[in-house]
């Protein structure tokens, strides 16, 4: 009977590590096929002829973002099962910043397709037949948009420095996952909210990257 549970669990805590890295995977995907404008040496009928020359990317970037919430929703009780016997609040604290990550992913994508519609409806004969409130209207969902990645952001980066608190409470979880997980969290949190541009916010989601990987991989091999 023993036997049997162990070898659940261990099925279990496979299939967590290996969803929590397509989890992992879905946020630099994201990330890299995010669309982006609002350029300093840009204008603001610069910014939309560009955002109309390039609804596709946008619309593409929309679709990643909610393809990477739904996988964040289905890792979550994944997560919660392997650790409910291991820990006692610190899981279910993280899974609410894995829900909070779903949540910021799941507007930006929200918000990108209800902009990608507007660029359909509205600019439809360019964008220089639009009127200067209808121009300041498509750039303000776009910094809604922006606004929703911070707090995705936010989230994914305080669920890296909980999972990385694990280590306090379960001693097989990998030291090299905690010091990358817990230096790289704060730091995206700070970047996020303070230079966006830096390139050191690169370098802490890198670093959450490699925690989360190595904490997967432990998981599949090895189990906690």
């Amino acid at each position: 009977m023993q036997k049997e549970q162990r070898s659940k669990r261990r099925r279990m805590e496979v299939i967590t590590g290996l969803i929590i890295i397509l989890v992992g995977f879905s946020f630099v995907i994201a990330m890299l096929l995010n669309f982006d404008i609002g350029s300093p040496y840009s204008t603001l009928l610069d910014d939309l002829s560009y955002l109309s020359d390039h609804s596709l990317n946008q619309k593409i970037s929309a679709w990643a973002w909610l393809t990477t919430s739904l996988i964040t929703v289905i890792s979550i009780p994944c997560y919660l099962v392997v650790f409910h016997r291991k820990l006692k609040f610190l899981h279910y604290i993280n899974g609410l910043f894995m829900l909070g990550a779903a949540g910021g992913a799941l507007m930006m994508g929200l918000v990108g397709l209800e902009l990608n519609l507007i660029l359909a409806q509205d600019l439809v004969d360019g964008i220089e037949q639009t009127n200067e409130l209808m121009r300041i209207g498509i750039l303000q969902h776009f910094k809604e948009e922006k606004f929703y990645t911070s707090i995705g952001g936010t989230c994914a980066a305080l669920f890296a420095f909980g999972l990385s608190m694990t280590k306090f409470k379960i001693p097989k979880f990998p030291m090299v996952s905690t010091i990358f997980l817990m230096i790289s969290g704060p730091a995206l949190i700070f970047f996020n909210w303070y230079n966006p541009e830096h390139i050191l916010k690169t370098a802490a989601m890198a670093g959450i990257m490699l925690g989360l990987m190595v904490f997967c991989v432990k998981l599949i091999n090895k189990g906690m």
